[in-house]
């Protein structure tokens, strides 16, 4: 007996904190079992109905005892238990015996369901019908566990920020304040207008009238809406009806002050105009009518365009650059050919001479012929026809007029106008766009003193807004027309052409003899003109006396100076794309000669077997230039030969070719002639363009002057003064 208590002593010397926690523990688990009973033994009652509240343990389960808790509340580490537990297994006596308890639990917190959701929604059914209610997370099953209350629960509560979920303002105010005076000025403000005399004003009774807004709760449910796939079938036909029929739908029209005097009401006007309208659209349309329509002639605009690109299927390959010759080839001979690709004529054309030729600037495939007179002996009327290399069979406009055209210019602002000079000195801008005449503005004989041919039309612009046309006459005036709001042109003088007297700088004229001259006018006629490259006020014209006269804008009735150039009249000046200081000249002492800007001697002449009426600088290849002399077309190249072309071909019958234009590409030539006929050409077999165009242009000037010291030093004396002042 002595054995144990010492034992027992002993243990509580060496653990005495332990002992004391298994002491306490048990006292409080007494007094509590205790008083529960005590509880249960009394009744309440109050007047006569018993009060006393019920069990709240499920006599289902057994009650837990108060030394014991949930296991979220254990405040002694499980590891310690162990330790516990080992420890008294070691000793002399078990835990049992000594009166000692261990602390453990055998519950895991995933083993207890706890729902913490709520069902707040109205009619929700669970899909899960075979759930059971779990059970209080204080109830345990019968197996007795093993808790302890824990020593102390830490709670910290923190204030939130304040959150307003109704406030009323107050609207009163103390007075004698300013905010007080300020009510009290609004009051007797409404007493006046309500009760006192500013209820007597006039007012307007007007009405208004709330919207209804449908507002959406979250609880709403939308039900989504069915689909399903569909097979429809639209042609081009239908596609083209449907955009045609909506083109057809007219704007609101505005309202026009000046229909508010009328003596009818403007809106019965308007109901008679649409009621007629619609009338007109419900009426079938015979087959003239549809005819004539634009919309039908577009239609059958682009099906010949369809059909002639079948037809002309190789030809439009070369045109188009599809087709090229190699150059690598072995074979290959400079042999500068021209293969023939299609000849734009029609039946209204025939015999017709071609005077003037323009392309679109936009458009490279659409241009524009002028047909009229060659001689003055001929009578012939103006035709003007609008053809597009798409379509070589048939032109897509033909426009007549009384008067034989002789000069045609499209705008580069807006591409779809064009200038028209006629042989009686009118002047007038077409819309190409209509296929009937529809006249931009037109010159009238009260501002336009010119009786003449026009020879020459071109645009110029002033700002980006503002554009107008210059002009050249057969009386020597170069005329600058400018387009009004009443679609009329305002014609202003800018430069008449004198007769030069006395001798003269360029080409040496054998003099003439003074009895036999008889001058009969002293205006010369300004038969051609070109803008210089680079000043843009500068420009250059060619006059029938041979004299090639340098103008400015900025000075009237005065030239700058002035050369001759030709033994005869000057038909055409050309600038080179890759020297522009370099002119060449052509007229009808059959020659072609060449210039340098600050040269007065020519510099290159070369002769042909006829008056050459025009020429054309290959834009690809520097030294290449065509010339039209009579029937004959020759191709010169500056750097092969100048004595003679180096490859002419020779056109059937009694014709003089008018005109020759190089397409962009270089490759392809065009040519009119005085029957009416543009015949589209394709270079081939010509000398792989350089790469340094202009120091081959330069090179070959040098060698064709090589024998003339003097002019050679002129020319580099003139090189170093534009290369030190950048010009």
């Amino acid at each position: 007996m002595s054995h144990e208590s010492l034992d027992q002593d002993s243990y509580a010397t060496t653990e005495p904190s332990k002992a004391s926690v298994s002491d306490t523990a048990s006292r409080v688990s007494k007094a509590t079992a205790n008083f529960m009973e005590k509880r249960e033994i009394y009744r309440i009652v109050v007047d006569g109905i018993d009060c006393t509240p019920d069990n709240i343990v499920d006599p289902n389960y057994v009650t837990m005892e108060e030394t014991f808790t949930h296991a979220a509340f254990e405040s002694k580490p499980r590891a310690r238990s162990e330790i516990i537990t080992k420890e008294t297994k070691g000793k002399s006596k078990s835990a049992v015996d000594t009166g000692m308890k261990v602390y453990a639990t055998t519950i895991s917190l995933d083993d207890i369901y706890i729902d913490h959701t709520s069902n707040t929604e109205e009619g929700f059914t669970s899909d899960r019908q075979d759930l059971e209610k779990a059970p209080s997370a204080f109830y345990l099953p019968k197996i007795q566990p093993i808790m302890s209350y824990p020593p102390e629960i830490l709670i910290v509560m923190k204030e939130t920020e304040t959150c307003f979920l109704f406030e009323l303002p107050s609207f009163s105010y103390e007075k004698g304040t300013p905010d007080g005076a300020a009510v009290e000025e609004e009051n007797e403000f409404y007493q006046y207008i309500t009760v006192g005399k500013g209820k007597n004003r006039k007012m307007v009774t007007e009405e208004t009238q709330t919207k209804e807004c449908v507002t959406q709760t979250r609880h709403t449910l939308s039900v989504r809406p069915q689909k399903k796939n569909a097979i429809t079938f639209a042609s081009m036909w239908d596609m083209h009806d449907t955009y045609m029929r909506l083109a057809r739908v007219k704007a609101e029209e505005k309202p026009d002050e000046m229909v508010l005097y009328q003596s009818a009401a403007p809106t019965l006007l308007r109901k008679k105009k649409i009621s007629l309208d619609t009338l007109d659209e419900k009426k079938e349309k015979t087959i003239e009518q549809i005819l004539s329509t634009p919309q039908f002639l577009d239609a059958v605009l682009l099906t010949e365009r369809v059909l002639a690109s079948l037809e002309y299927s190789n030809a439009q390959k070369k045109f188009r650059g599809l087709i090229r010759i190699d150059p690598r080839a072995l074979d290959l001979v400079y042999v500068y050919t021209m293969k023939p690709l299609w000849t734009l004529e029609c039946d209204e054309t025939q015999n017709r001479p071609i005077t003037s030729i323009s392309f679109n600037p936009k458009n490279k495939n659409i241009l524009a012929a002028a047909h009229g007179k060659f001689t003055y002996a001929e009578h012939h009327t103006g035709l003007l026809c609008i053809w597009c290399t798409k379509n070589p069979c048939k032109p897509e406009r033909i426009y007549h007029f009384e008067d034989p055209l002789t000069s045609v210019a499209f705008s580069e602002k807006n591409p779809n106008w064009l200038a028209c000079g006629f042989a009686n000195g009118d002047v007038l801008i077409l819309d190409i766009t209509s296929y009937s005449i529809k006249t931009i503005a037109t010159s009238k004989r009260d501002t336009n003193p010119c009786f003449e041919p026009i020879w020459t039309a071109s645009w110029r612009s002033i700002d980006r807004d503002n554009n107008f046309v210059i002009t050249t006459c057969q009386d020597g005036r170069i005329n600058k027309f400018t387009s009004t709001k009443t679609h009329d042109f305002i014609c202003t003088p800018l430069m008449r052409i004198s007769t030069v007297e006395g001798k003269m700088k360029g080409l040496e004229a054998p003099r003439l003899c003074i009895k036999e001259d008889v001058p009969i006018t002293r205006y010369p006629a300004a038969l051609c003109m070109k803008w210089h490259p680079k000043v843009g006020h500068v420009y250059l014209v060619g006059t029938d006396e041979g004299c090639i006269h340098k103008c400015s804008t900025h000075y009237l009735n005065q030239h700058m100076d002035v050369f001759q150039a030709h033994a005869g009249p000057v038909y055409s000046i050309q600038f080179s794309p890759f020297m522009d200081t370099l002119l060449a000249s052509c007229g009808a002492d059959n020659a072609i000669r060449l210039w340098m800007e600050g040269i007065d001697d020519v510099i290159l002449t070369m002769m042909c077997p006829a008056a050459v009426y025009d020429i054309a600088f290959c834009p690809i290849n520097s030294t290449i230039l065509i010339s039209a002399s009579g029937n004959v077309l020759s191709i010169w190249d500056l750097r092969r030969k100048t004595h003679m072309p180096c490859a002419e071909y020779t056109f059937p019958g009694q014709i003089v070719l008018t005109y020759i234009k190089f397409s962009p590409s270089g490759d392809n030539v065009f040519v009119g002639d005085t029957l009416g006929r543009v015949h589209t050409f394709h270079l081939e077999d010509t000398p792989i363009p350089p790469f340094y165009q202009k120091k081959l242009l330069d090179e070959t000037i040098r060698r064709a002057i090589c024998t003339r010291p003097q002019l050679l030093r002129q020319l580099e004396k003139l090189e170093k003064f534009r290369e030190k002042f950048g010009q």
